[in-house]
């Protein structure tokens, strides 16, 4: 059963986790959603407290997940927001089941895989060294400089939790990425989709963004400067004005229905 935190009441809101993160990651959407939100936080497979059947994995495999979890908690269609995978993931949902998905944000979140035998490998160096391979320069990668050097506690919680994952779960996961490419299915997302990108982010390439922009009808990109990877935990107001605006917008779209969405 994946694992999940569901907080506060009124339209649904999914949150779905980078690779190597867990719902942990997004305390600061939390406090700033729940009070007006059902907000649903989960832990992807092979991450926190969610099971770790073996690899490898598929997207396929990850959007199944989501698609259980809103299954369980009763939940018809929801505003997805995602980080890197988490963001791939909605995308996928967004295609493949455009009834769960009421609106979409991605945040520097990848359509493919720039180098999929890089995912390979490093899955096969987990399996063999453990999670060292994953954990090594990484607070410079998730994050703009500024932060890197000066850490809050949440971010140096959740860089030290990569440690604490299963290797096997993580790395079956970097074989979902290297197995990934939406491009041919950006056409298929119809629900109002905004892409954010961090300018300081050194993990996912912003040509990306520009893809999702490109790709999915209607869909809109905006860029924020100085923010890294993990921008959730760098720019919370920003983030958090930007879902606000976002949800407003989806309100105006025809068909859209959110005080009849449980």
């Amino acid at each position: 059963m994946t694992a999940y935190f569901d907080e506060g009441t009124g339209a649904p809101v999914l949150l779905s986790a980078s690779l190597g993160t867990t719902a942990a990651m997004w305390l600061p959407q939390r406090e700033r959603l729940r009070d007006g939100h059902r907000v649903v936080s989960y832990d992807h497979r092979g991450h926190g407290g969610s099971p770790a059947p073996e690899g490898p994995y598929r997207l396929a495999d990850l959007v199944a997940d989501a698609v259980a979890l809103l299954d369980s908690l009763g939940i018809e269609s929801a505003d997805v927001v995602g980080v890197s995978l988490g963001g791939t993931v909605g995308l996928a949902l967004a295609a493949d089941h455009p009834d769960r998905v009421r609106s979409l944000v991605t945040v520097n979140s990848p359509v493919f895989a720039d180098d999929p035998e890089f995912w390979r490998r490093r899955a096969a160096a987990i399996r063999e060294e453990g999670m060292s391979v994953a954990t090594a320069g990484l607070l410079g990668r998730w994050y703009a400089p500024e932060v890197a050097a000066a850490p809050t506690p949440l971010v140096t919680e959740t860089v030290s939790g990569v440690e604490r994952l299963d290797p096997e779960g993580y790395a079956a996961c970097c074989e979902a990425i290297a197995g990934t490419d939406l491009r041919d299915r950006l056409a298929a997302v119809h629900c109002p989709v905004l892409a954010v990108n961090g300018l300081a982010d050194a993990v996912v390439p912003a040509h990306h963004a520009d893809a999702i922009a490109g790709g999915v009808p209607g869909a809109r990109r905006i860029s924020l400067p100085g923010a890294g990877h993990l921008l959730t935990q760098e720019v919370p107001d920003q983030l958090h004005a930007l879902l606000t605006e976002h949800w407003a917008t989806a309100d105006q779209a025809p068909g859209t229905n959110r005080e009849a969405a449980p």
